[in-house]
């Protein structure tokens, strides 16, 4: 029997930092937009760093929950494999057919023509040249589902390959990005440098599990000097003008994996234990992430038709406003919609990969630490 899964108090924390970052810089967008004097200006345009983080989170993840694991055991990937996409889709599907519904109900309503919508590929998250899915966030969780397709591959072969096989894929990604140009959009995303900040998430994950945690508090220093670097090379110039490309990973996906291997190492050391409501706000983090666009859409328009724009007071009631909706349907998106799924694809999993023959498991070796530390502890992420 292989050993229990540590819950992760700190890993579920900054799931939630990461969905409450995304969630301000949208929010700071539309403040700029429909209002006369937003109090933000765009400048959380920086929280899209939520996104690298969120990144470097799955990629240690994928290291940390199949460590010491059986591998190149079919029946074992296969239940890691139905994890990850049932983590994903299932509720990516409600929101995205919500936001269909807007835009079928109400044209104009999120800024785009029905005709110009990819569904298909919005619902399948395939790579979309050019556009955005139905549900804008949607594109980061293409990348999310190209990150879990390699790592089940790597799945199959022995675990003291794993470094070789992520310094390849990161020497493909790196030669690709910059000798391969105008590929199509499923080309482009197989060597998009976004995809280091998942390697460099299992990065940290192999630390980790070797048992390298004495650097903790000199990573999260670094961390924050690297950050506080970056904010004073784009703030002044330019608040709006977020890295893209190598510069966004060496920007945020850098300082990213020195967060999650310094808070995750003094959670193991005894030394680091975060506020409950953050946790629970990171068992929301997914329902934030996918239903803060609609939420924040929503509101603005009923907000600037029925109420007066009465300066910078109005920008700042907003703000206030649309954070908390936020984040109070996400948490009755959890828990009326989210968990139940959650508990149900588990049941059916166990159905599915158990059998007559295997003992239960205990616990299952897909499983995400993380959210063991949050709610029953029964949620997978």
């Amino acid at each position: 029997m292989h050993s229990a899964i540590m819950p992760l108090h700190s890993l579920q924390s900054l799931r939630a930092v990461a969905a409450l970052l995304v969630l301000a810089a949208h929010a700071s967008q539309i403040d700029s937009r429909f209002f006369s004097a937003p109090v933000s200006s765009g400048q959380w345009i920086l929280g899209f760093a939520g996104v690298d983080l969120f990144f470097v989170i799955s990629g240690f993840v994928m290291v940390y929950i199949t460590h010491n694991k059986p591998r190149g055991d079919a029946h074992f990937i296969g239940r890691f494999a139905y994890a990850r996409f049932t983590r994903i889709y299932p509720v990516y599907w409600f929101f995205t057919a919500l936001a269909l519904a807007a835009y079928i109900a109400i044209p104009g309503a999120l800024n785009r023509d029905l005709a110009d919508l990819q569904i298909w590929q919005s619902f399948t998250l395939w790579p979309i040249e050019g556009d955005l899915p139905v549900l804008h966030v949607g594109w980061t969780l293409t990348h999310e589902i190209y990150f879990y397709l390699a790592f089940t591959l790597f799945l199959a072969l022995p675990e003291r390959w794993l470094p070789a096989l992520l310094a390849l894929w990161g020497g493909l990604v790196i030669a690709g990005s910059v000798w391969l140009q105008g590929l199509p959009a499923i080309g482009a995303l197989i060597v998009n440098p976004l995809t280091i900040e998942f390697i460099l998430g299992a990065a940290a994950g192999m630390l980790i599990c070797s048992g390298e945690r004495r650097l903790a508090r000199a990573a999260l220093a670094l961390a924050a000097l690297w950050l506080t670097a970056t904010a004073w090379l784009i703030w002044p110039e330019n608040a709006e003008a977020f890295p893209a490309g190598w510069a966004r990973v060496a920007a945020f996906g850098v300082p990213s994996m020195l967060i999650v291997y310094g808070a995750i190492s003094l959670e193991m050391q005894g030394s680091l234990k975060p506020p409950g409501w953050l946790v629970i706000l990171g068992d929301w983090s997914y329902a934030l992430y996918l239903c803060h666009l609609l939420v924040l859409s929503g509101l603005v328009r009923v907000w600037v038709s029925a109420l007066p724009d009465f300066g910078p007071m109005a920008s700042l009631a907003f703000l206030i406003v649309a954070m908390a909706l936020s984040i109070g349907v996400a948490g009755a998106a959890f828990r009326l919609l989210e968990f139940p799924v959650l508990k149900a694809t588990r049941r059916l999993g166990d159905r599915l990969f158990e059998g007559p023959h295997r003992p239960r498991r205990a616990p299952a070796a897909h499983e995400d630490p993380a959210v063991q530390a949050g709610q029953t502890g029964s949620r997978d992420g």
